[in-house]
């Protein structure tokens, strides 16, 4: 893979490998774009058996953030960072600091938060380098209430009623939305690599949670579970991701669509996370309530351009956040960072 020319043929701002070699840390942060605010996201904190493997993920995600702040309407851009190492590293905080450091060295274009393998006292650990740094809360329960939203929206649109839903994956967002669903009296199925997490509900085995026969289901694990087999089997008859990037290819929104199974973007979905880090990062939390609503108009409206254009929401979904982009000057004027 040409990294080179895939930053330029997706239009992307900034990447960074970074090195240092007196605590082992190998790590790169990926800045898609800034033209709507200081590129903000997670910090993933993961092994990757090739490390090509860690700056694509850095780039995929980062894109993912652009387009979910701008259809979410928020001052963000798009960014990720990946640090090349298991979360359990014995030298996880000389690595984090390390990694700070580098952030540091952007002057501002770029907000780290928590993500896979990293949380909140990371955060408090990266503030002691970056003047501003995001989910020193955990921003979990919002992006399941997100995710809830958009799932009420997809499902109403396609007269779908909510009696039974998957969820592949009890991490913090996944976790949350069992219980908002479960309060809600609806039968929940669930699947996660670790047994303790699943004790006491209704669990079936990681291959089979996709499949399973439920009105929706709610990838909220690792992204790219959403592949050409995976669709073929797939029962339900409406898709909402909590986690990034879950499809394995752009062209399976189509596969989707041509099945009769309605789709809704991860960027799109799982936006509630981010609208409380960029309440955090402004200082009020005045807006997050109405913000997260929105997500259920913003979930039909896209449902229905999709409909009506012949495309698939994957498409529109974009389409959106690029008509936003395009009507906004940068954020950061040519030569500055620090603004």
């Amino acid at each position: 893979m040409s990294f080179l020319r895939d930053l330029r043929d997706r239009d992307f701002e900034q990447l960074v490998v970074c090195r240092d070699p007196a605590t082992g840390l190998e790590s790169v942060i990926a800045i898609h774009d800034t033209t709507l605010g200081p590129a903000l996201g997670g910090v993933r904190m993961r092994s990757y058996a090739d490390p090509e493997d860690a700056v694509r993920d850095a780039m995929n995600l980062a894109q993912a953030m652009t387009y979910k702040s701008a259809v979410a309407g928020l001052e963000l851009g798009g960014g990720k960072s990946v640090i090349n190492a298991p979360a359990d590293s014995p030298r996880r905080d000389d690595l984090l600091a390390a990694h700070a450091r580098f952030i540091a060295s952007l002057g501002g274009r770029y907000i780290p938060g928590a993500d896979m393998g990293t949380g909140a006292a990371d955060m408090d650990l990266i503030a002691r380098y970056v003047p501003r740094v995001s989910s020193r809360r955990d921003p979990s329960r919002f992006t399941a209430r997100g995710v809830l939203r958009a799932l009420d929206a997809a499902a109403s649109w396609a007269g779908v009623p909510v009696r039974r839903v998957a969820v592949q994956g009890l991490g913090k967002v996944g976790s949350h939305l069992v219980e908002l669903l479960r309060a809600r009296g609806v039968d929940v199925v669930v699947a996660d690599v670790d047994a303790s997490r699943v004790r006491g509900l209704d669990a079936v085995g990681v291959d089979e949670i996709l499949a399973a026969d439920v009105d929706v289901v709610c990838p909220c694990a690792a992204g790219g579970v959403l592949t050409e087999a995976v669709i073929d089997r797939l029962k339900a008859r409406v898709v909402v991701p909590g986690a990034n990037n879950a499809l394995a290819a752009d062209a399976d929104a189509a596969m989707l669509a041509a099945r009769g199974i309605v789709f809704v973007p991860d960027f799109v979905a799982n936006a509630g996370g981010v609208i409380a880090c960029e309440a955090e990062v402004k200082g009020t939390d005045d807006a997050i309530e109405a913000k997260i609503d929105a997500i259920g108009a913003t979930t039909e409206s896209i449902l229905e351009r999709a409909s009506r254009h012949g495309t698939d929401p994957l498409t529109e979904a974009r389409s959106l956040a690029a008509r936003r982009l395009s009507t906004h000057r940068p954020y950061f004027p040519a030569g500055d960072a620090t603004r």
